[in-house]
């Protein structure tokens, strides 16, 4: 047996000196763009440190606790991530 053959990752693309991949680094203008409300709530994390979980605990406060209403979509629709551009993946809330 032959081992399937690995979908190269995208290429990495410097956006001010911090690598990015070229999915976040093409929609970088909308990261730049973005104007915040005075009722949004950024969430900053480093890269594996438990951003989903913080994601799934904020709307769970939002929702006051209504597990059903937590389970209406993907976490990533309930709460988008800026830079999050993947194709197939809609991106309307930016």
């Amino acid at each position: 047996m032959q081992p399937a053959e690995e979908t190269p990752r995208p290429a990495l693309i410097p956006i001010r000196g911090v690598p990015m991949i070229k999915y976040f680094a093409e929609n970088w203008g909308e990261v730049e763009g973005f104007q915040a409300q005075p009722d949004d709530l950024l969430i900053s994390t480093y890269p594996k440190s438990g951003t989903t979980w913080i994601s799934e605990i904020i709307d769970m406060i939002y929702n006051d606790g209504d597990t059903e209403k937590c389970k209406r979509d993907a976490i990533y629709m309930r709460v988008p991530f800026l830079e999050f551009a993947v194709p197939g993946v809609p991106t309307e809330f930016l």
